[in-house]
């Protein structure tokens, strides 16, 4: 599969994506810099660039000559800053919009299958 117009954000996305759904699990391997790369068919700098960002995040770290692992506890800190940025910045978004376009509650309840 193919990923047009990929930057490091959007490995960043797939990678953190990837933990919360249990693709990669906590002390688990992730794609090489190389795998990654061809994959998203980005430079390697790209993939590396991203990986340096996860790793300051206390996402991922390296194995001299092993590869990158996702650190003990990644699951929880991907979750809690997930958590923390829908409902500081997707919920007000919604709140608007469903304001603006005159949605009911009871027709966003059905919506979201509440």
């Amino acid at each position: 599969m193919a990923y047009l117009n990929v930057g490091f954000t959007h490995i960043i996305d797939y990678i953190t994506e990837g933990i919360l759904s249990g693709k990669y699990q906590e002390e688990g391997r992730i794609p090489s810099v190389r795998d990654l790369a061809v994959l998203m068919q980005v430079a390697p700098n790209t993939v590396v660039h991203a990986y340096d960002k996860l790793s300051a995040r206390e996402l991922i770290y390296t194995q001299r000559g092993l590869g990158f692992f996702v650190t003990t506890g990644a699951l929880e800190r991907v979750r809690s800053q997930r958590r923390a940025l829908f409902l500081d910045e997707t919920i007000p978004q919604i709140r608007r919009e469903v304001k603006l376009i005159g949605i009911t509650s009871e027709e966003l309840r059905e919506a979201l299958d509440l």
